[in-house]
């Protein structure tokens, strides 16, 4: 799931993604400076429709953006 939704995100463009699953949410991790590609309602729509056919029934975006390390970090 995650190799065909990050697949995905370079074929439209995007330089450097991670999915990361959380149970049947996807979480985007893509660069800050892409965010508002992303937001764009064609391009929404269309990630989130594939990510659905790949199995995921949530698909949200790391507001915080790409690095590396990010499951690994503790909440406070």
């Amino acid at each position: 799931m995650v190799d065909r939704a990050e697949q995905l995100l370079l074929d439209m463009g995007f330089h450097q993604v991670r999915v990361r699953i959380h149970g049947n949410i996807a979480r985007i991790e893509i660069l800050p400076f892409e965010f508002e590609k992303m937001l764009r309602e064609k391009i929404r729509k269309e990630i989130y429709e594939k990510f659905q056919s790949y199995g995921f029934s949530y698909v949200t975006m790391d507001l915080i953006g790409y690095r590396t390390g990010s499951m690994n970090e503790s909440f406070k």
